[in-house]
């Protein structure tokens, strides 16, 4: 990572003798200590305080009770234990809502010992989100990677990240994304293709390919998806993909979603927990389910095709950043369930838009991940109903309107002057 913090970012200003700290001509012709010379550890120290906040969390988090019956911290983790308690073949003998690059994670880290594995789990994510940061330098430059740390900092005071398994696949999508980049065409579609085999939300940045043209890359990308969902159905049959599409057959909102909120906040006794969820006691209709998937439907169409017709200045920056971003928030705003961890999957496309100079999209990120932070830490009030619980739930989910909105008008604003409205 050394050489990646070091390096100069795309659009950065080259180095001089100065800006490195190095010795610069005083008046008198006589060289004397730089006086910025600080400003060459300033990075470092940076990333070094960042990645510090995040080993003494996950230390505190292992001292906290997290393998408690009652941890709020803990839950998916006893629950990632019951894989391995059940008996039989995943997804045919008992019922799995992930897909099975995560099942894998999930055994690699599972140890007799709650508290053992939880461990694992966290040290496994904080070295997936370092890898990230890793990527990102490499790819985009030292300030992205910083920028990246940053926004995520605020989830480190009640360290969700930690105990959840998203983190694999963004890896997985970020990996994808530069190489594209980079135009390793066919690592960049088997990579984005693996990523869906990890969390399913990886699929609306596949476009990112035929944005690019990238036609090697979209082939490797269908070739890897047919096969391996043809593995997984030749393993267990089809239940598992009802498993995830459905989590596990849930029927009810999850009253972090933007109309399970408004539900619950209207009858807060009627919600109750459905298969490991807070849910509304209201099932999601089949019509909503339509509608709302239409919507997502049409707002990733538009963004990705906005991006694939962006003027040449800007088009790396959309079909990087905007793109992603706005496909991955309209993912999370027409879906059924908005967990806190799902906030993860779109914070290194948001920190390249906000290295690149974009406060609109970084501020609101960085108020995502603070006030994410602040509900999951009150859960207990919120499933009661208690306003000050409740209506940041509300506030989280329209700033996710306002970051997405954000993210679309760039791209709309950037198109070459040859496109045509999306329709």
């Amino acid at each position: 990572m050394a050489d990646a913090l070091t390096a100069t970012a795309p659009g950065e200003p080259s180095e001089t003798p100065a800006s490195r700290g190095a010795s610069t001509p005083a008046p008198d012709g006589r060289h004397r200590p730089g006086s910025r010379a600080w400003l060459a550890w300033a990075p470092w120290a940076l990333v070094a305080g960042l990645v510090a906040v995040r080993v003494v969390a996950i230390v505190v988090l292992l001292r906290s009770g997290v393998a408690h019956e009652g941890s709020i911290l803990g839950g998916d983790a006893r629950r990632y234990a019951e894989y391995f308690t059940a008996g039989g073949t995943p997804y045919r003998d008992f019922p799995v809502e992930y897909p099975p690059l995560t099942l894998g994670l999930v055994a690699l880290v599972h140890r007799s010992s709650l508290l053992v594995s939880i461990g694992l789990l966290a040290a496994s994510q904080l070295v997936i989100e370092l890898l990230v940061a890793l990527v990102l330098a490499r790819v985009w430059g030292r300030r992205t990677a910083i920028t990246y740390l940053v926004l995520g900092t605020p989830m480190v005071l009640f360290p969700f990240p930690y105990v959840r398994i998203d983190l694999l696949s963004v890896a997985l999508a970020v990996a994808g994304t530069a190489l594209a980049r980079r135009r390793h065409e066919v690592g960049a579609g088997t990579v984005l293709a693996a990523a869906a085999f990890a969390k399913v939300w990886p699929l609306v940045l596949a476009p990112v390919l035929l944005a690019r043209r990238q036609w090697r890359g979209a082939a490797a990308w269908a070739v890897t998806g047919l096969a391996g969902l043809a593995a997984w159905v030749a393993w267990t049959g089809t239940a598992g993909l009802r498993q995830v599409a459905t989590f596990r057959g849930s029927k009810g909102w999850q009253i972090e979603s933007f109309p399970g909120i408004v539900i619950h906040m209207a009858d807060p006794g009627a919600s109750r927990v459905e298969q490991g969820a807070w849910r509304t006691a209201v099932e999601v209709p089949g019509w909503a389910k339509a509608v709302m998937g239409l919507a997502m439907l049409a707002a990733v169409t538009c963004a990705w095709r906005w991006a694939a017709r962006s003027a040449a200045p800007t088009r790396a920056l959309a079909v990087e950043a905007y793109a992603p971003v706005a496909a991955v928030v309209a993912t999370l705003l027409f879906a059924p369930i908005l967990s806190p961890q799902y906030v993860l999957w779109f914070l290194p496309f948001a920190a390249i838009a906000a290295a690149a100079g974009d406060r609109a999209v970084g501020a609101l990120s960085l108020a995502v991940t603070v006030l994410t932070t602040f509900i999951l830490a009150s859960i207990h009030a919120q499933t009661e109903g208690a306003l000050w619980a409740t209506v940041p739930i509300m506030v989280r989910n329209c700033l996710l309107v306002a970051l997405g909105v954000v993210a679309l008008a760039r791209l709309r604003r950037g198109r070459a002057a040859t496109a045509t409205p999306c329709a």
